[in-house]
């Protein structure tokens, strides 16, 4: 091996560096998983079609994908012969766009979910569900669509009775159960808006794509719906003893 005069390594030290900060183009990178059951999905391409760059997600379902151009990138899903249509995410140079990517492997026409990552009690969506069930199984039952068709419910309602959420009515109709032998209402929230509970069962099951259902608190922030609807039960807030609260239901539809 011929050694590089001091000199000579010196200035190609420092034009490696100058490159380096020079580069300002941006990176994407995430995973892809079942939305049927939450597992990864090894194969999945995904595209950069503007600037010709593709990668595949490995066994683990990761992929990253760098040397993009900043502004607007337009991010396009191939899997087994079938494309999506584009997703459009703004991108900052020197900076990772975290990006999860959740499809039916099994579907006729490939039309996944292409979002933002975000923080798991956060995330009001199908991968925020899966997001969660990783994190806090351990507080709640997520029900996965795999788990709902395999159970064959007829209504939700006879789904959250497995939980001991049983619809009540008095003056008016709610989900409740029994917590330290005091009967309470269960707020539910479809798709992260709260959810007036006589017409939850409304929804077909077949269009369910996961349902976590809460004993306690759930986590800070997943509490607060999006927009309350006219007769919807609000979640009173964080900071609640497990012993003072009664859960939570969260439907994801597909």
């Amino acid at each position: 091996m011929i050694a590089l005069p001091a000199v000579t390594a010196a200035f190609f030290a420092s034009s490696l560096q100058a490159q380096a900060l020079s580069d300002t183009s941006a990176r994407i990178r995430g995973a892809a998983i079942s939305s049927y059951n939450g597992p990864p999905i090894a194969g999945v391409m995904i595209s950069a079609p503007e600037v010709r760059k593709f990668v595949v997600t490995d066994a683990n379902g990761q992929f990253a994908l760098a040397g993009l151009p900043t502004g607007r990138r337009s991010i396009r899903v191939s899997y087994e012969g079938r494309e999506t249509h584009d997703y459009v995410f703004i991108l900052q140079g020197q900076r990772t766009k975290q990006i999860a990517v959740v499809l039916d492997v099994d579907a006729v026409n490939l039309d996944p979910l292409v979002v933002e990552a975000r923080q798991a009690n956060t995330w009001r969506d199908l991968a925020g569900f899966y997001e969660r069930r990783r994190e806090y199984r351990g507080f709640a039952h997520f029900f996965t669509r795999e788990e709902i068709t395999r159970m064959q419910p007829t209504r939700l309602s006879g789904l959250l009775t497995l939980e001991g959420i049983v619809t009540r009515c008095y003056q008016d109709c709610r989900p409740t159960r029994f917590n330290r032998g005091k009967l309470c209402a269960v707020p539910v929230n479809v798709d992260g808006v709260a959810f007036r509970e006589v017409d939850y069962d409304q929804i077909a099951v077949s269009d369910v794509a996961g349902v976590e259902v809460y004993r306690g608190v759930p986590p800070n922030d997943l509490d607060h719906s999006l927009v309350p609807s006219v007769g919807s039960s609000i979640w009173m807030g964080t900071g609640l003893s497990a012993a003072g609260s009664c859960g939570l239901v969260e439907i994801w539809t597909r």
